[in-house]
């Protein structure tokens, strides 16, 4: 047998198995570094805060007995639990779906030509390219009730008269936290929609406008048709990561004023009343609720 027939025949399986078994093998060679790192960092700790959680776990405490459920009993009959768990849905749903509007609006006035269009694009990634402490700091800079320009914009223009904690009343921080989450997360959420609108060929957008077609309809018959499986995975990667948002409300709350969520609490849990297997407990909890969502996003995406 030459090489030369060898080659000519290695994708042809039934001819010539020996080699689809070696290249299987040479496969799994390169795959064992990436499993073993992803086992690390990925699968130990998991598996660890799962363990943790059914036992008696403190830095304090020498005994680490195993104790069942009552971790999780512990979690779930907190007073916070029940608030934290809506404010999570309506900082992910809510906070999602606004990004995905204003990046499906700034996506398709970036896709159009206009002068300083790439200078457009530069500042419009500013939120997402800033680092979040900076962000965050500016942000509570002007929520601040003494001294913050919207106290202070607000008043000159006759809307309050008196200063307002904008983070410090109920209801109202929540708003505060939804606003900056979005202001930083639409960058990302336009860059993905706007890669769609690029992926439209041009031809259909001209034939519509030599029939006849108004903006609406083009919009209605051909971009948003042509989006819906971008718009689909978007909203749920949009979900997916507000969902397990933490540092935007940590720093500009620290789960005060009814702003807990899920996350915060965990941490709060954990880091704050050094109760690691509480903090396992509601980690467990919320890893359950995001794995829910990433079953429906690798359901999509293999009907994609």
């Amino acid at each position: 047998m030459s090489v030369v027939n060898i080659l000519k025949n290695r994708d042809n399986p039934t001819r010539y198995p020996s080699l689809e078994r070696r290249d299987n093998r040479i496969g799994i060679y390169f795959l064992i570094p990436t499993i073993a790192v992803l086992l690390i960092i990925v699968a130990y700790p998991v598996v660890y805060s799962i363990v943790m959680s059914f036992h008696r776990w403190r830095p304090t405490d020498i005994n680490r007995n195993f104790v069942g459920f009552a971790n999780y009993v512990r979690v779930i009959t907190d007073a916070r639990f029940p608030q934290s768990i809506i404010n999570t849905a309506i900082y992910a749903l809510v906070g999602a779906c606004f990004k995905v509007l204003i990046g499906m609006g700034l996506a398709l006035m970036m896709n159009r030509k206009f002068v300083g269009r790439s200078l457009a694009r530069v500042l419009l990634m500013l939120p997402w390219v800033i680092p979040v402490t900076a962000s965050v700091t500016a942000w509570n800079w002007m929520f601040n009730g003494m001294y913050g320009i919207f106290n202070v914009l607000l008043m000159r223009l006759g809307v309050i008269d008196t200063y307002v904690n904008f983070l410090g009343q109920r209801g109202l921080a929540l708003v505060c936290v939804l606003m900056v989450g979005i202001w930083m997360g639409y960058p990302q959420m336009m860059m993905m929609i706007l890669a769609g609108l690029q992926s439209i060929p041009t031809e259909m957008y001209e034939a519509a406008k030599v029939e006849g077609a108004g903006t609406f309809t083009i919009f209605f018959r051909i971009t948003l048709p042509s989006l819906a499986s971008v718009l689909s995975m978007t909203i749920l990667l949009s979900i997916i990561w507000t969902f397990n948002s933490f540092n935007v409300i940590w720093l500009m709350t620290r789960g005060g004023s009814n702003t807990h969520t899920m996350n915060t609490l965990a941490y709060e849990f954990s880091f704050i009343n050094m109760r690691y297997d509480l903090g396992a407990a509601m980690s467990v909890v919320i890893l359950i609720f995001l794995a829910v969502f990433l079953f429906i996003y690798q359901r999509k995406q293999r009907e994609e």
